[in-house]
C-alpha cells in the first residue's frame, strides 16, 4: 500500500502549479490593465506640445521682380507672417505687409520686427544672391532662405 502522505502530495503538486499559471496570469492582467488606465489619463508628461518654424523664401515675380516671405509657424499652421515685394527689379522695396503686431516671433528672432519697422517702402532695398538676401536702409539685414526649427516646446 502506498503511502497516504505521498499520494496526498502529488494530487497537490499540480493544483500548486495551475494557482501559480492562473496567479501569474491575474498578475499580468492586473499589471495590464493599470497601465492602460495610466496612459490614457496620463497620456504623456510634457503636455501640450507644439514645433514653432520660421520659413523664409524669396521667389521671382512679374519677371525682374522679386518677393520674401517670412512666415512664422507653430504645428506646421501660420501664426504670422511678413513680405516685401520689388514688382518691377529696380531692387527698391515696392510694398510690405507686416505681421499681426509685435512681439509675435519666436524666441531668438525678435529682430524681426526691427527689420519690419526699419524698412520703408520706395526708400529700402532688397536683393537677392543665390540663398542670401539682404535688405537695407539705416540698417542692412542679411539673412539665408531655408526653413529653421526654432523650439519644440512642452
Amino acid at each position: 500500500m502506498k503511502n497516504p502522505r505521498k499520494v496526498l502530495a502529488m494530487k497537490k503538486w499540480p493544483d500548486v502549479v495551475g494557482n501559480r499559471m492562473c496567479n501569474a496570469k491575474l498578475y499580468a492582467l492586473v499589471v495590464g490593465l493599470i497601465l492602460v488606465v495610466a496612459a490614457v489619463l496620463f497620456p504623456g508628461c510634457s503636455g501640450k506640445t507644439h514645433a514653432q518654424t520660421v520659413k523664409i523664401t524669396a521667389e521671382p515675380v512679374n519677371v525682374t521682380g522679386l518677393v520674401v516671405r517670412i512666415e512664422y509657424c507653430r504645428d506646421g499652421k501660420l501664426a504670422d507672417s511678413m513680405h516685401f515685394i520689388d514688382g518691377n527689379g529696380d531692387s527698391i522695396i515696392d510694398g510690405k505687409s507686416g505681421p499681426s503686431g509685435e512681439g509675435h516671433w519666436p524666441t531668438g528672432w525678435e529682430w524681426f520686427d526691427n527689420l519690419y519697422n526699419d524698412v520703408i517702402v520706395a526708400q529700402s532695398t532688397m536683393e537677392a544672391t543665390g540663398e542670401k538676401i539682404k535688405i537695407q536702409n539705416s540698417t542692412t539685414y542679411e539673412f539665408l532662405t531655408g526653413e529653421y526649427e526654432c523650439a519644440t516646446i512642452g
